[in-house]
């Protein structure tokens, strides 16, 4: 997955806690459409105050007082059929194509004056009485926005949706449960939080990465799924005992186990749904699942490096050492490496010297052991 897409992620993940970082994650995006500006708008029919609340390459305030004027979102919803809704993303190049769009006051009031030509709209919530919008635009110089953005923009929505609702439901989580977010972080398997909703409140970079790839696991605006029908029919009905579990403290908790096919043939995920105590929430939304990801066959740069580190081995060393602890042969090890199976001997032999074992079974067990897989944050 491009680290760039995932360091977007992050940021947007952690302007949860930091609202700091909300105005990181729109100059991230920004750089990455290739837009000169960007914000995030609110109206709220039953509040006094909305506006942009955050925003990149124009001042906030700036940016409101056109807004004031020009009514530019409103504009832009006049102008989609059918009308927005919640996850719907809107481009002024297609709305008002050519030279359309210079006779509309959404471009005349808002974006000429700000120098620019191109706006795209993520409608991250949308009703009649309440409205969060992701909005960037483009300079004329800039053109419009490709294919590849439009990807890009689709992407990112689910997540946006997932990370306000976040923001929403963490409000009344006790702040000494903050930290678990980053240690979830740390963990080499994927890990992702339900509600008692069932919905999504939070995902490590893990689990981003192995439902990006959609091979087997998918990631959708609220929901965890699996790809074959069967499969996610018993991912649902797991994920749904462990929330209703929580409900009732005479109940026993409940949660299980499963196995997700991989269409690339790949080893199937390893996947495990268990309940969360409900104790420390008093109504309302709380953490009541986590599902832990477990992808057999990943290996990191991190994990061969904190072996090295560990155990003193040599980059060929910890690569043959890795290999055998995946369960590969010495012959599957010698052909994935590109070398000789006596090679591969001579080399696992100098790991069995610096661990301190004399059998495979035994080396396998003791890196399993190891916190190989944790992700250091810092040097």
């Amino acid at each position: 997955m491009n680290r760039q897409y995932v360091n977007l992620i992050d940021t947007l993940y952690e302007s949860t806690l930091d609202q700091s970082q909300l105005d990181r994650f729109l100059e991230k995006m920004s750089e990455l459409t290739h837009s000169a500006a960007g914000g995030l708008f609110q109206r709220d029919e039953n509040a006094t105050q909305g506006g942009f609340v955050s925003s990149f390459g124009i001042p906030v305030n700036q940016m409101n007082e056109l807004e004031r004027d020009a009514e530019f979102h409103r504009e832009v919803c006049r102008h989609m059929t059918p009308p927005p809704r919640t996850g719907s993303i809107s481009y002024t190049q297609d709305l008002l194509p050519g030279k359309r769009l210079h006779t509309e006051k959404l471009y005349s009031r808002f974006l000429k004056p700000q120098g620019m030509e191109q706006a795209t709209c993520l409608y991250i919530e949308h009703d009649d009485c309440f409205s969060l919008t992701a909005s960037f635009m483009r300079e004329s110089s800039q053109g419009a926005y490709a294919e590849a953005d439009k990807l890009l923009f689709r992407r990112v929505m689910p997540h946006l949706q997932r990370s306000f609702r976040l923001k929403r439901h963490t409000r009344d989580i006790p702040l000494g449960y903050m930290p678990a977010w980053e240690m979830f972080d740390m963990l080499p398997y994927g890990v992702v939080v339900f509600s008692s909703e069932q919905e999504v409140m939070y995902l490590n970079p893990q689990a981003e990465s192995m439902t990006f790839d959609n091979d087997g696991l998918g990631l959708h605006t609220s929901h965890l799924s699996a790809h074959i029908s069967s499969e996610n029919k018993r991912l649902r009905q797991l994920l749904r005992n462990a929330v209703e579990s929580t409900r009732d403290p005479a109940v026993p908790l409940e949660g299980g186990d499963m196995l997700v096919t991989r269409p690339s043939g790949k080893r199937p995920y390893s996947v495990m749904v268990s309940p969360l105590t409900s104790s420390a929430y008093c109504g309302g939304i709380y953490p009541a699942a986590i599902v832990i990801l477990q992808d057999h066959e990943h290996a990191s740069e991190a994990q061969l490096e904190r072996m090295r580190a560990l155990y003193d081995l040599t980059a060929a060393e910890s690569r043959v050492a890795h290999l055998v602890m995946l369960g590969n042969s010495l012959e599957n090890c010698a052909a994935s490496l590109g070398h000789s199976v006596s090679t591969s001997r001579n080399l696992l032999k100098r790991v069995f010297a610096k661990t301190n074992t004399g059998r495979q079974n035994e080396l396998v067990s003791l890196l399993l052991r190891s916190p190989l897989g944790l992700q250091r944050r810092g040097s």
